[in-house]
């Protein structure tokens, strides 16, 4: 038998409005198994009391604060059966292009990428032939969640299954 069955929030770019966050975790229907924050409001963090595992990355905005201390640029964290690059993007140039994200997540093996930054909501499976000029060995998953801080106020959800099949999706608070 496989790996249980994860549930995953992912937030970015909150910009102070924590009260979005706590109500994008009410609003859903089983408590995910871990949040992942991927920069600016790091602050924000600090102030909820989680009781799932919490991984964050540090922003462009995040200058100060208890989760800064231990907050690394990027992290490859592995949850079910998948490997997670995370990272807030702005070290990339995902505002211009994807390529150098894509590529660092190709050296670090990582099945899915959790990017912000651009305050966008977006999401796209990689194949191994692709417009990025990089082959890859095989599919991976890019995901931007948007901003939690920013109308429409979107989030990003990811689950994987027992078997390793990935859902990835967004949801908003409008």
């Amino acid at each position: 038998m496989g790996a249980k069955k994860v549930n995953v929030l992912v937030f970015s770019d909150s910009h102070g409005k924590i009260d979005n966050i706590r109500a994008a975790l009410e609003r859903q229907i089983e408590r995910p198994d871990a949040v992942i924050f991927l920069g600016d409001g790091l602050r924000d963090m600090e102030q909820l009391e989680l009781d799932v595992p919490v991984f964050c990355v540090r922003g462009n905005c995040d200058y100060m604060g208890i989760y800064l201390l231990d907050a690394p640029d990027e992290q490859l964290i592995s949850l079910g059966s998948k490997r997670l690059f995370i990272t807030h993007g702005h070290n990339y140039g995902v505002k211009s292009t994807l390529s150098p994200i894509i590529s660092r997540a190709k050296e670090l093996c990582a099945d899915i990428v959790l990017f912000g930054h651009t305050h966008e909501p977006f999401e796209k499976t990689v194949n191994q032939q692709n417009d990025y000029g990089i082959y890859l060995e095989k599919p991976m998953i890019l995901m931007n969640p948007g901003s939690i801080g920013s109308y429409p106020y979107s989030f990003g959800s990811i689950m994987i299954d027992r078997r390793g099949a990935v859902l990835a999706s967004h949801g908003t608070l409008r």
